[in-house]
């Protein structure tokens, strides 16, 4: 018998991170989860905004990857799936407390509305109680 899969939602930040090699910034948990797509354990789920944070990110040089390189991971991998920035994760979004940055009430809308964890040590989206965190 087969193991089910764990499915989360990540952040940008851990998300980059993990896909430059710089593993010695994320928490136990989050390179756990991370760890476990690599190996077809896990799905990453990437909200949308997170490859325009991406892509954001690459285009100002404060990270060392092409965003190109982004895009054909996601592509040709089975573990990462993109979630789209549709209505209910706006009306989610629009009602998020606690969480005052967009793209960060657009990524905890996603988790909340796909009822998942997400990857993340964003404090602000930590403290507000609004999702499950794995760190």
């Amino acid at each position: 018998m087969r193991a089910a899969r764990a499915f989360y939602v990540t952040d940008t930040h851990p998300f980059l991170w993990y896909l430059v090699g710089d593993t010695r910034r994320l928490g136990p948990a989050a390179r756990v989860a991370f760890d476990q797509a690599e190996a077809g354990r896990a799905v990453i789920i990437i909200p949308s905004s997170v490859l325009a944070e991406s892509l954001h990110v690459s285009e100002k040089g404060r990270m060392k990857f092409k965003f190109e390189r982004v895009l054909e991971m996601i592509e040709s991998a089975l573990n990462y799936r993109i979630y789209p920035l549709d209505l209910p994760v706006i009306r989610r979004a629009s009602d998020l407390k606690g969480v005052s940055e967009i793209h960060d009430r657009i990524i905890v809308a996603t988790a909340k509305h796909i009822e998942l964890e997400l990857i993340t040590d964003d404090e602000e989206v930590r403290t507000s109680g609004q999702v499950g965190i794995v760190w």
